[in-house]
């Protein structure tokens, strides 16, 4: 079985493990009244079902520490011995009590009563517990559990407590969860102001023997330093983006109404080519919102990056910020607001960002997919999958968003790219049918000779990008999406019928393309981001969060690296929920999935799918300092506690977070 199926199945175990045990308690409890035989057997089967299922779930813990001690560490340290051992003694003493059809007394009951109270308090710590185990939500359980158990066994044993002492007790229980509560939300608050360069953590762990060069010791430089001087050189390519609302009609007439730039959902496709220097003036005629410009995956300097409260203040209404760095990585990138991110791109405040290479031929795909008289021209085309409102849309190029299929003509012979972008919160399944293709680029950037593919299908990560190459047939060639015949983008360069939406596997991108030599070590630093959702305060309020390390924003500790250091990240998800991981300001060499080593190469992602139950391990190259954001980039899951950063020593900020600040960086 899979990690993610294992996971699955102990949640089930989970409940009738508690489920079980109380159930049998409370029979137990009712055959030592009544002296009935049946109840006691029906008592005696609840148990024995309860041994079963805690049995199996001690196997189902065995199976996940195999896939690593994160998956198993909240059970093995906390929710196990609470039920184990009261089980255990149930199953010696109160088992063999219940056969023999002599019910009675706190000596068969209460082990099982116990028993089912250690099940609760495990289902307590699967909501609230995570990776690492928190000793004080640990010790919290266990007292519950205890302060459970205590008064069960003296009230069966036929000695309740006192009314003055349940009174007392009681009293000073409530008192205590009333202050611990007030405590643990009152300080769960974001504050009016939160500045990150004093909120650095120590969540990287240095590695004996190596280090980066570094910043000079006590050396401080402001992100915004880190940025083009504007006196240095006139720009190359120089463009304006007016944030506004607009209504937008979809290619079927219907009418959607968006955020947008320049009153186009997506925005204007700014396409510079490689070395030059590029400067975007953002206006904002928003009438109540802030905006920003975040550049998807580019390696803009820290100053440039568009996060707001850490790299800028937010554009407000009728404000203005110019964003200013040179073009020097080739490939497919895009661009949106990073303040109030989630709604802000969900409404339509994102567009197109590509870079051509100093020599256009190298646009042109893997060898073969050129035109048959060796023609270096190319149909490169930008396609964007994008939900507005309830409609699932598909924009290409600067055109109206197609809200079914929309359609490209290509003459056949005509080598063709398309460059697509996946910008919805949830990855989408694309399949090209009616030639053979290749994926020639991930995130911008190219892969080593990679291999034909005929009716095989590609997973893209949300916020992630696929170059997909292929010479244009006589017949029409069909870019489905998510396996429907009417949602993608139909290319035609003569008569015929559209092909039906490729069916193949989908393509394990770890082990496609031909490997090509890549050094990775020695790392000198080593992080780990357990992925997980339980129930957390965030912002004073409890929810259902997303934790990284068992904490939501900002609690979450910052890793703090040298410039020059080689950092070697594992990420876990010990949850349901698939999240691609984006680090802002760096790509990342996928090393391994699931134990695995990557046989392709070398792989570089911006955005990479860590899915239930998997283990990623990538390395980052720390050369671009700056305080940079790493988040899931499905942005709901970031506005709910998975936002994080990664900041380089000696780098400072003097924009803040918080209530009062007026920037929301998720």
């Amino acid at each position: 079985m899979t990690t993610a199926q294992l996971l699955a199945l102990d949640t089930i175990v989970l409940a009738l493990v508690a489920g079980c045990w109380l159930g049998g308690g409370v029979a137990a409890v009712l055959a030592g009244r009544d002296r009935s035989p049946r109840t006691a057997r029906i008592a005696a089967g609840l148990v024995v079902a309860a041994l079963v299922c805690t049995a199996l779930r001690v196997a189902l813990t065995v199976g996940l520490a195999g896939a690593g001690w994160w998956f198993a560490a909240d059970k093995l340290l906390l929710a196990l011995p609470l039920v184990v051992v009261p089980g255990l003694v149930a199953a010696v003493i109160s088992l063999p009590r219940l056969v023999r059809l002599a019910p009675g007394g706190a000596a068969v009951a209460g082990p099982i009563l116990i028993a089912g109270y250690g099940g609760l308090g495990g289902v307590a710590a699967a909501l609230t517990v995570s990776y690492p185990v928190s000793p004080v939500a640990a010790g919290v359980i266990t007292g519950l559990v205890a302060g459970a158990s205590v008064p069960t066994w003296r009230m069966l044993s036929g000695h309740p407590p006192s009314r003055r002492w349940s009174a007392a007790g009681g009293t000073a229980v409530l008192c205590f969860a009333v202050v611990w509560a007030g405590g643990a939300v009152w300080s769960s608050r974001l504050p009016d102001r939160l500045n990150l360069s004093a909120h650095h953590g120590s969540g990287a762990v240095a590695v004996p023997g190596h280090s980066g060069t570094g910043a000079l010791p006590g050396r401080q430089v402001s992100v915004t330093d880190l940025r083009e001087s504007a006196a240095a050189e006139r720009p190359a390519r120089s463009f304006t983006l007016t944030a506004r609302p607009a209504d937008i009609t979809l290619a079927s007439g219907r009418v959607v109404r968006a955020w947008t730039f320049d009153g186009r959902v997506p925005g204007p496709t700014i396409r510079v080519r490689q070395g030059e220097l590029v400067e975007v003036r953002l206006r904002n005629q928003m009438p109540d919102l802030a905006v920003t410009l975040h550049w998807h995956g580019y390696h803009v300097p820290a100053g440039d990056d568009g996060v707001a409260g850490v790299t800028q203040d937010a554009v407000r209404p009728g404000g203005e910020f110019v964003y200013r760095f040179r073009a020097t990585d080739p490939g497919s990138y895009w661009y949106h607001s990073h303040d109030m991110a989630n709604p802000a791109v969900r409404m339509g405040l994102f567009g197109m960002f590509v870079v051509d290479p100093v020599d256009p031929a190298d646009t042109g795909g893997a060898a073969g997919d050129k035109d048959a008289t060796g023609r270096a021209a190319l149909s490169d085309h930008t396609v964007v999958l994008h939900t507005l409102g309830v409609a699932g849309t598909v924009a290409v190029d600067d055109q109206v968003p197609a809200d079914g299929l929309a359609r490209l003509r290509v003459a056949p012979g005509t080598p063709v790219r398309l460059r697509v972008a996946a910008t919805d919160n949830v990855p989408r399944t694309l399949g090209l049918s009616g030639v053979p293709y290749r994926l020639t680029a991930v995130d911008g950037r190219d892969l080593t000779r990679p291999g034909r593919l005929d009716d095989r299908r590609l997973r893209l990560a949300a916020g992630g990008r696929y170059d997909l190459t292929f010479t244009m047939p006589s017949r029409p060639v069909l870019l489905s999406v998510d396996g429907r015949d009417d949602l993608g983008l139909l290319v035609t360069g003569g008569e015929g019928a559209a092909p039906p939406p490729a069916r193949g596997p989908v393509l394990d991108i770890t082990s496609y393309g031909q490997a090509a030599p890549s050094s990775t070590g020695p790392f000198d630093r080593e992080i780990t981001w357990v992925l997980d959702r339980r129930f957390a305060l965030l912002d004073g309020v409890p929810m259902l969060a997303h934790t990284v390390n068992g904490r939501v924003w900002p609690d979450i500790e910052t890793p703090v690296v040298r410039e020059g250091e080689l950092i070697r990240i594992t990420v876990v998800n010990r949850g349901r929920d698939t999240h691609p991981m984006h680090p802002h300001g760096h790509h990342v060499l996928v090393l391994s999935r699931d134990g695995r080593p990557v046989t392709t190469g070398p792989l570089w992602m911006d955005t990479f799918d860590v899915g239930p139950g998997e283990v990623w391990e990538v390395a980052l190259r720390a050369d671009n300092p700056g305080i940079w954001m790493s988040h899931c980039h499905d942005l709901g899951h970031a506005s709910l506690g998975m936002t994080f950063h990664l900041a380089y020593e000696g780098i400072t900020t003097p924009f803040d977070a918080g209530r009062a600040s007026g920037n929301h960086p998720e």
